[in-house]
């Protein structure tokens, strides 16, 4: 039999941005009448509860303290003045994220995880946030109330943040020890704010809950002295034996029903965690936004589930448990009610373990949309849920304000577009989309302002948090809508569109990288990425394309990678090539990045590899530049708002509309698992000379990337290495006269009648033709080489591998010209004809001769080196006479 029914309401990832303006108190409205539902509920959240941006931003304003914002809204919520305490309060004053914890302590939540942006504006600044400012001995004098609930994390060290240090308790209390309300100020005591786990009473029944931060907190995130206790990387096992002792204390003091709240920002982990954790009876995931959800649930437009709700799995006693998480933003209020036994085991109506999703009853677990119309159904009307007294009214007092704040915002428009411009978590932080491109543009056009010599922008998926335009309730994705309130016109991308979709509004830095280091990079971005995982770390860029295979080692995973004109996209520099970097892998290789991304966040490796780094962004009270002055020159906002107002002007006859792509049509970031490797696809030019003695350079007359090429009569000279490190895959004719042919890898060139030259000595990988005439063939590596009608010389370089016909003549082999060592594969000579042909030896020494050779089988060879081979041909048969030595 069933002992004790439970509803948890969760959430994770609230990060209020424009959107959280309209659904937020729709959200404490489906909370206010959920938890009246069930008899014992409680209210939990799995971190990431603000987030910087406009929303947040706009609780700074001083019209919170002049219009008496906050001191209205703590009266009211706390009852003041009343029969036990006859004072209000007065002063409390506007600060960053203010807005954001009084909506959590309207709506009533009993405990957040701490998420990794608790930490973005510092530790000092989470501590602002969460911790009273209590002032003289009444109420009228305090600036702030703080949190009222506790935040959580077991496996964060707070003992050398000067800023928490003190906020944080290693004790188990309850949650209510943690309130800072009027009586706390009143007495004057001091009261924690953090702890590893706090106990919720409830019906009787006590509820342990844990909180558990991602191990990854350091290097996404800015925390001034907390640091993750074990190891920096996402390891359960490492994690679990942390958690356990704490969950051990709580079953110690008799509770068997225990939560853990996690922000681990992958399902995935939360699901391996739950398995080497005991006595975990609920995991309510964070980080993630996945959205859990079974076929009766009515899901917002646009969105799928990723499993069922919940997942029902077993912890490491074996006992049930189920892990639930939905999307953040105040989109979904999700809602598990569950059955204990009095052993506080997961059971099912029947009072049997639970051990499958249709045990329980779903008609009342799953996600609950906070859309209007769910509001109106729960409620009756929107009337009775947003009525003078509830969650959901008082809600809406400030986000009323704050839309009021942001409307200004809106109004301040730089740029136009015909498209739904791509940024959504899912996609920006698994694939190209169109404003990762757009932004990693912005940024390489400032910087190029800055210092021409940049060529490539890389910034991080994770740094952006919202797509501009709009989605339809039938999920068709649109442009911004008009905004009558604002006077913005459908197309216009406003100040407040940038801000909110840029929130962290990082600045630029300049970098010097390594070819070499410049994969790493990319390989760093690409590390994380597989199924079902959304890693920040996942690279937009500009002035650059690659392909990438997830299924492949980490490190190994970047098989194309080229430098390209931004503005063409054409080939400039080949960096890598099936997996292997090409050319000098120490050239070097300008770039512009994110100042958080420079300085090792997102554990990239700026830090080790980056050198020359200049800072181009400017602080916050300096003068400011350009069309966009709301935010500060060189920062994300402004670059991107300047690059609109250049490119896509209100009014002016462009307006931007590239449409956002799947990954089988991605094109500057390929997933291989998705599409074919079209990276280095070559567009030939056709390239045509004169009757007359024709000069042509590759990177000035050609781009040397797959051109066809012929000069026609005259003595010509064409020369296609000086393309660089692209050159490659050409078709060259020289037709008639004596001509000069410097190859580059995979050309063809046919030299045509005439005495001709054609040099592959850096090459790999081509073929030659001499044609009709006496002509010189200088050779590389893994080659094909054919004199045709004529006497030819062809000479080998250090490279080897070559396959080579002399053709019709007297041709002459020069099958070795340095140290045999050097040699890495032997050369074949497939037509060779004693007493007609002969084969050179060079640079071996005055004394070296005919003697010094062994011959056998089809082998020339000196010592144990075998440097050629005659094919169809027996060596021991050949004389001196056969041989010239130089």
């Amino acid at each position: 039999m069933t002992d004790f029914r439970l509803q948890i309401l969760h959430t994770s990832d609230l990060e209020g941005g424009v959107e959280a303006i309209s659904v937020a108190p729709n959200f404490a409205a489906i909370v206010d009448n959920l938890e009246d539902s069930v008899d014992n509920s409680i209210t939990l959240s799995a971190g990431d509860n603000y987030l910087a941006g406009p929303f947040f931003n706009a609780a700074g304003d001083r019209i919170f303290r002049d219009n008496d914002i906050f001191n209205d809204l703590y009266n009211e919520l706390f009852n003041l003045p009343n029969a036990t305490i006859n004072d209000s309060y007065g002063g409390l004053r506007e600060g960053g994220g203010r807005v954001d914890i009084s909506i959590m302590n309207i709506i009533g939540f009993d405990a957040s995880a701490i998420g990794n942006h608790e930490f973005d504006f510092g530790s000092d600044a989470f501590g602002d946030i969460i911790s009273p400012d209590f002032r003289g001995a009444g109420l009228g004098d305090d600036r702030w109330v703080g949190s009222q609930f506790p935040y959580l994390s077991a496996n964060l060290d707070f003992s050398a943040d000067n800023s928490l240090s003190g906020l944080f308790t290693a004790d188990i209390l309850p949650n209510t020890a943690f309130q800072t309300d009027p009586t706390a100020s009143l007495a004057g005591t001091t009261t924690p704010k953090i702890a590893p786990a706090t106990i919720i009473e409830e019906g009787g029944e006590q509820i342990g809950v844990v909180g558990a931060t991602t191990q990854l907190l350091e290097s996404i995130s800015s925390p001034s002295g907390t640091t993750v206790q074990g190891t920096n990387s996402n390891d359960m096992d490492a994690l679990a034996a942390i958690l356990q002792p704490v969950i051990n204390q709580l079953q110690g003091q008799g509770i068997n029903k225990i939560v853990v709240v996690s922000h681990l920002q992958q399902i995935a982990l939360e699901q391996e965690l739950i398995t080497k954790l005991n006595g975990v009876d609920v995991v309510v995931a964070g980080g993630s936004d996945t959205i859990l959800a079974n076929d009766d649930d009515s899901l917002r437009s646009g969105d799928t589930a990723g499993n069922t709700y919940p997942i029902v799995t077993t912890n490491a006693d074996g006992d049930p448990a189920v892990i639930v998480s939905t999307d953040g933003e105040y989109a979904y209020v999700g809602r598990l009610v569950v059955d204990f036994d009095a052993n506080g085991i997961l059971v099912d109506g029947n009072g049997n373990p639970l051990d499958e999703v249709s045990d329980l009853d779903l008609g009342l677990n799953g996600p609950v949309a906070t859309t209007d119309e769910q509001v109106a159904a729960l409620w009756g009307s929107t009337d009775a849920a947003f009525a003078a007294g509830t969650k959901g009214n008082q809600v809406q007092q400030l986000t009323n304000v704050v839309e009021g704040l942001v409307a200004a915002q809106d109004s301040n428009v730089f740029g136009q577009t015909e498209v739904f411009i791509e940024g959504r978590r899912e996609q920006v932080r698994t694939q190209e989309t169109t404003l990762g491109n757009l932004s990693a543009d912005a940024n390489l056009a400032f910087a190029q302002t800055v210092d021409p010599t940049v060529q490539v922008s890389i910034k991080n998926g994770g740094g952006i948090r919202a797509a501009i335009g709009e989605v339809d309730p039938v999920g068709t994705l649109l442009p911004p809508q008009e905004n009558t309130f604002s006077g913005k016109q459908t197309g216009e991308i406003s100040q407040l569109d940038i801000v909110n979709s840029l929130r962290f509004n990082n600045g630029l830095s300049l970098l010097t990288v390594t070819a070499a280091e410049l994969e790493e990079i990319l390989e760093h971005g690409v590390a994380a990425s597989g199924d079902g995982a959304t890693p920040g770390q996942f690279p937009q860029v500009s002035g650059v394309k690659f392909s990438f295979d997830s299924n492949l080692e980490v490190g190994d995973r970047i098989r194309s990678l080229a430098i390209v004109n931004p503005e063409t996209d054409e080939v400039v520099d080949i960096i890598v090539e099936d997996g292997e970097v090409v050319g000098d892998a120490n050239r070097e290789i300008r770039l512009v990045t994110l100042n958080f991304l420079a300085g090792g966040g997102d554990n990239y490796p700026f830090p080790e590899f980056g050198e020359n780094r200049v800072d181009i962004f400017q602080p916050d009270d300096a003068p400011r530049t350009g069309v966009a002055t709301f935010a500060a020159d060189g920062s994300e906002q402004d670059t991107l708002a300047e690059y609109l107002a250049d490119n896509f002007p209100i009014g002016g006859d462009a307006a931007f509309n590239t449409v956002e792509t799947s990954p089988e049509a991605d094109t500057r970031i390929q997933n291989l698992n998705f599409r074919e490797d079209t990276v280095l696809d070559i567009t030939p030019e056709l390239v045509a000379g004169t009757p007359n003695a024709d000069i042509l350079i590759g990177g000035r007359d050609f781009d040397g990337l797959g051109d066809l090429i012929f000069t026609g009569a005259g003595a010509d000279q064409v020369d296609v290495p000086f393309a660089g490190t692209i050159a490659r895959d050409n078709r060259i004719f020289t037709g008639s006269n004596n001509d000069i042919i410097d190859v580059g890898n995979r050309d063809r060139a046919f030299g045509g009648s005439g005495d001709d030259i054609l040099d592959a000595t850096d090459a790999t990988g081509y073929r030659l033709s001499g044609g009709t005439g006496n002509d010189t063939l200088f050779l590389g590596t893994d080659g094909r080489a054919f004199g045709g009608e004529g006497d030819d010389e062809f000479y080998v370089q250090e490279g080897g591998g070559n396959i080579i016909a002399g053709g019709t003549g007297a041709d002459q082999f020069w099958i070795l010209s340095d140290d045999p060592a050097l040699l890495d594969t032997p050369n074949t000579v497939v037509d060779f004809e004693m007493g007609v042909d002969v084969l050179g030896i060079q640079n071996q020494g005055a004394d070296f001769g005919f003697d010094d050779l062994i011959l056998g089988g089809n082998e020339i060879m000196i010592g144990s080196q075998t440097i050629a081979t005659l094919n169809g041909f027996d060596t021991a048969s050949l004389t001196a006479a056969d041989f010239a030595f130089m």
